[in-house]
């Protein structure tokens, strides 16, 4: 892939530096938060700044250190929803009816801010591009298949509403396709059209550059810290999203690339098995960029409670989430719950869901300090691993994250209806914070700067 090209073709939303005011106590230009880098495992600056640390976990001299071990909040924007008559244009989309009509961002908005309440700070989308029960193969050029209007709220919004309306970081990590056809003919895929496709970041004709520009710079610009590309782990792909994590990892974009389905091992008689005859990961790709896999994935090939030369894996050298995409009640009562979520992280996994049991459940063994007494308040993720030491569970049971039933990754049809609304009750910015937070905002371009004429 041209990263040089694709750096260029990246929106402004993405590549702005923020300049804050002397008053703010905040270095301006290339020292500034986004593109600060110490090389170490933390930031030089730990002080009591409005924003607090520069580096939010995301410095480090390995990309472990930039991939903290932190539970993602899942929500779920295309579930396959194709028969309704909210929107009826978007069934065809298969997107969930909250992510329909003009106020769509605003209900993004109200489940990160739900999530957040819970603990999260890190916030997997499922489909923002939509999908539909047939379609198990997911194609990446999806930007511009979204309606104008919700592709000029996404970047204003989102990034006004992360700068603005949260006292610690938030990051997002839109879930979309690795495949890439030409964006104006999703939803693309068929078998049929099989050899029209082409992969993220190749870059062999001058249409497949501008596919990836178009997919990778219109979700950048939302001002996200990560994407989750589907289907990447066969064997003849995997290297190429392994460069593709390597070039965005580092300065200035510090984005994450989260590679659907684990990498196995094949020989030329096939997949190699350990002695319990389970799968072998790829030790080699899984130390180098992040993996992620539904539960539905996991479980058919390394069942709990089975003998497994694979698990547990090194926490301290991988990053290997487990995305739980079934509702809550398929996976039991709340102690059910925090049983099956301690038996995923003593395999070293991390998960992805949206029920609070099990999130704040693995909290608490990921971010000890992490209290699920209180209302959402915790301290920032640690820059690289978490404590993995056992901590007794105090979570009781809860409703639904608000963004319900997952579909599930890969090559699994979509699932279940996704969430009723919320009211949006984020927590505000703190008021030592409010004059710097203003002036970061003063110095984006008009486009993302608030348009009320509130201070």
């Amino acid at each position: 892939m041209n990263i040089t090209a694709l750096i260029a073709a990246c929106t402004m939303a993405s590549c702005v530096t923020l300049v804050v005011a002397e008053d703010g106590k905040r270095p301006s230009g290339n020292d500034g938060p986004l593109s600060r880098n110490t090389g170490s495992g933390g930031s030089s600056d730990n002080g009591s700044g409005p924003l607090g640390s520069r580096s939010h976990g995301l410095d480090g001299s390995r990309w472990q250190d930039r991939v903290p071990r932190e539970p993602m909040w899942f929500i779920n924007a295309g579930p396959g929803e194709t028969n309704h008559s909210i929107h009826p244009e978007d069934n065809a989309r298969g997107y969930a009816v909250w992510w329909r009509g003009e106020r769509a961002v605003d209900e993004l908005l109200i489940r990160i801010h739900k999530g957040y309440e819970v603990g999260a700070r890190w916030f997997f989308i499922n489909r923002p591009m939509g999908s539909t029960q047939a379609q198990t193969n997911l194609p990446g050029a999806s930007w511009l298949t979204i309606k104008d209007q919700k592709r000029a709220d996404l970047p204003e919004q989102l990034t006004r509403a992360m700068l603005d309306e949260f006292d610690e970081p938030v990051h997002i990590v839109w879930y979309v396709g690795s495949d890439i056809s030409d964006p104006r003919e999703y939803p693309g895929w068929t078998p049929e059209t099989d050899e029209e496709f082409y992969l993220l970041g190749e870059n062999d004709t001058y249409e497949e550059l501008i596919g990836s520009r178009v997919t990778l710079g219109g979700w950048i610009s939302t001002g996200a810290s990560g994407l989750g590309l589907d289907s990447v782990s066969p064997v003849h792909q995997r290297e190429h999203f392994i460069e593709l994590f390597e070039q965005l990892n580092g300065s200035p974009f510090r984005l994450n690339i989260y590679g659907e389905a684990y990498p196995l091992i094949f020989d030329n008689r096939g997949l190699v098995r350990d002695q319990y005859n389970g799968p072998i990961l790829d030790q080699n790709a899984i130390s180098r960029m992040p993996w992620m896999a539904t539960s539905a994935f996991i479980d058919h090939r390394w069942p709990l409670g089975a003998a497994s030369d694979v698990f547990p894996v090194d926490t301290d050298t991988t990053r290997m989430f487990i995305w739980l995409e079934k509702s809550s009640h398929r996976y039991g009562d709340s102690s059910e719950r925090v049983e099956l979520i301690n038996k995923y992280l003593d395999r070293g996994l991390i998960p992805i869901t949206y029920d609070p049991v099990m999130f704040r459940e693995a909290l608490q063994r990921v971010r000890p300090s992490y209290s699920s007494s209180s209302s959402g308040g915790s301290t920032p993720p640690p820059a690289g691993g978490g404590d993995e030491t056992r901590t007794a569970s105090t979570t009781s049971g809860g409703s639904g994250g608000g963004s319900g039933g997952g579909s599930s990754g890969g090559t699994t049809s979509g699932g279940s209806a996704g969430g009723s609304s919320g009211s949006q009750s984020g927590t505000s910015a703190t008021s030592g914070g409010a004059g710097a937070q203003r002036a970061a905002r003063n110095n984006l371009p008009k486009r993302y700067q608030r348009r009320s004429s509130n201070p």
